[in-house]
């Protein structure tokens, strides 16, 4: 023995012992590991495997499910998403229709307007002559009645 520490009269020692060798073979620990190996395997194919297989089982077919769900969330979207293309699509050529009637509706218009506003002068014009007219045949006349007398 080997005197480590020594104080107030305590003495530690540390036996001198033998490493462990590493490629030994000790028969006993042997068939006690192997044992323990074998008991262990069997109490863990008893109880936990099987509940580890149906869980990893029931996992999958959760994942199974929900990938299903995702494609046919993803399949619905993508009808949605051509259904909303072709409402908007139809909701602009509606849109087109109605700015185009709505132009030929003012121009329609607009031509009534002008035809009215130039019948409306025309008879305004005719109206102005025939006024012109009968205001220089009454100054006329007036011109004659002044000079005969």
């Amino acid at each position: 023995m080997v005197p480590l520490l020594q104080s107030s009269g305590l003495a530690l020692t540390l036996a001198a012992e033998k490493a462990p060798n590493v490629i030994e073979f000790n028969l006993a620990t042997f068939l006690w590991t192997l044992g323990t190996f074998l008991v262990t395997l069997f109490i863990l194919s008893k109880f936990a495997w099987p509940m580890l297989v149906k869980n990893m089982e029931a996992r999958e077919v959760r994942i199974t499910e929900g990938l299903r769900k995702a494609e046919e969330a993803e399949t619905r979207a993508r009808e949605l998403a051509e259904q909303q293309e072709q409402i908007l699509s139809d909701a602009r050529g509606e849109a087109k229709q109605l700015i185009a009637d709505a132009r030929s509706a003012a121009d329609h218009q607009r031509a009534s307007i002008l035809e009215a506003a130039q019948v409306e002068i025309a008879a305004e014009r005719d109206r102005a002559k025939r006024e012109i007219e009968l205001e220089r045949r009454r100054a006329i006349d007036e011109l004659k009645a002044t000079t005969v007398d």
